[in-house]
């Protein structure tokens, strides 16, 4: 009860002395993930902040990243920018990002976070960012009746996903929706490569970086079956944006998608039920992994009063149950406040919320590399950029995309420490 109060205490303290404003910077502009910052507008307006939901589409982020340095540089530096805990390390060295740890104390935020989740977003060892969210990446979406007509089983393992994808394809039905463009094919990637190896062998080679796991077969097998993939896709998706390809779904035209839990909001938003006509499961293979992101905000120092009792009132509002509750049903991810009530929520968040608890148990709660949340900048685009040229290039070997994998790989660390020193 006490914190609690303390906690109020943080926001009543940040609403006085007028009317505050908050420029909240994100990529978010997808129908559902609209409809999810409407609800922080409304829920900061009723505490007398006004914030501009300062939205940038494209590029998974990429436009967004440069947006903000832009701003930055040109001195009109948003309060608050998402940004994904691995960019928070280098942000924090610039001497530009300002602190939550105020905020955080009077919230009891150590107790409410999980200590990977409260590790991403300090900076110096004090709070800079809140977190949102916990979205897991490694599922497929399944238009049930559409399996049903063609006469398939919902696939478990990854055998019989392959099955399933030939019997689909043979039924003239188009089997995955996706391929639209590197960030998706990346985000395929990511729970292909937990097909082949558990959760310690997606933490060694996309996490770690370990040139052995990169260089493996195991990751010769996941270049085979991303090619895969390939051959069961859409083959008109080039350019196709991944909302778009999750309504294909949704209306049957395809029976498939490998995306993570934020495809369930546009399919609440397309009127259908996540789990109902809509099945989520497990990427078959993918038992013990979850491949995780949580999207966070970071408060960036700013001069005028009025921006920083936005901050205060921003940060405190998302770390409430009420938004938690309210934020994460529109947008398909599941409360990052730890013990959250899940009533009302749909079966897939249940779901995810089980299977997380248990990878936490189990060590295998792993950051996914195509959400910016194990790597970003150079090593990341060295790794987006060798899946898409595999990806589009069918005469390229799964041997030689590995060769290329780890080569690039090596050679982007060792650009960026040079950077760094």
């Amino acid at each position: 009860m006490a914190s609690m109060a303390s906690a109020a205490g943080v926001a009543s303290a940040a609403n006085s002395g007028g009317k505050s404003q908050i420029d909240a910077l994100n990529w978010w502009t997808s129908g559902s993930e609209a409809k999810s910052m409407h609800v922080l507008k409304q829920m900061l307006a009723d505490e007398g902040v006004e914030m501009n939901n300062d939205a940038v589409s494209g590029g998974g982020g990429a436009n967004a990243r440069t947006v903000l340095k832009s701003r930055i540089q040109s001195h009109r530096t948003p309060g608050m920018a998402q940004v994904m805990p691995p960019a928070i390390d280098q942000w924090c060295q610039t001497g530009l990002i300002g602190s939550l740890d105020k905020v955080a104390e009077a919230g009891n935020w150590d107790k409410k976070l999980a200590p990977r989740v409260a590790e991403g977003v300090k900076c110096d060892g004090k709070y800079a960012a809140v977190p949102f969210n916990i979205h897991r990446v490694n599922w497929l979406w399944v238009n049930k009746s559409l399996m049903r007509e063609a006469g398939v089983d919902i696939p478990r393992s990854w055998p019989d996903f392959v099955d399933a994808l030939k019997q689909l394809k043979q039924a003239g039905i188009t089997p995955i929706a996706g391929g639209g463009n590197t960030w998706q094919v990346a985000t395929e990637f990511d729970a292909v490569v937990a097909t082949v190896g558990d959760a310690e062998f997606y933490r060694k080679a996309l996490v770690e970086l370990d040139q052995r796991a990169l260089a493996s077969d195991k990751m010769v097998k996941a270049f085979k079956r991303l090619r895969t993939l390939k051959q069961y896709t859409d083959p008109d998706a080039a350019g196709l944006s991944w909302n778009h390809n999750t309504g294909l779904v949704v209306r049957g035209e395809a029976a498939m998608q490998i995306m993570g839990d934020w495809a369930k909001g546009e399919i609440i938003n397309d009127g259908k039920t996540p789990g109902k006509e809509i099945a989520c499961v497990t990427m078959p293979g993918n038992d013990n992994a979850y491949i995780y992101n949580n999207d966070t905000f970071v408060a960036f120092k700013v001069d005028a009063k009025a921006k920083r009792r936005g901050q205060a009132v921003f940060a405190n509002t998302v770390m409430s149950p009420k938004f938690q509750r309210r934020f994460n049903k529109a947008k398909g991810s599941i409360p990052v406040r730890e013990k959250t009530s899940l009533k009302g929520f749909d079966q897939c968040a249940k779901k995810s919320a089980k299977l997380y608890q248990k990878a936490k148990k189990a060590d295998a709660l792993v950051p996914t590399m195509s959400q910016d949340q194990a790597e970003i900048g150079a090593v990341k685009g060295a790794i987006f950029d060798v899946i898409a040229k595999f990806y589009n290039t069918d005469k390229m070997s799964a041997e030689a995309a590995v060769e290329a994998l780890a080569s690039r790989v090596k050679q982007a660390e060792q650009m960026s420490s040079l950077s760094a020193g």
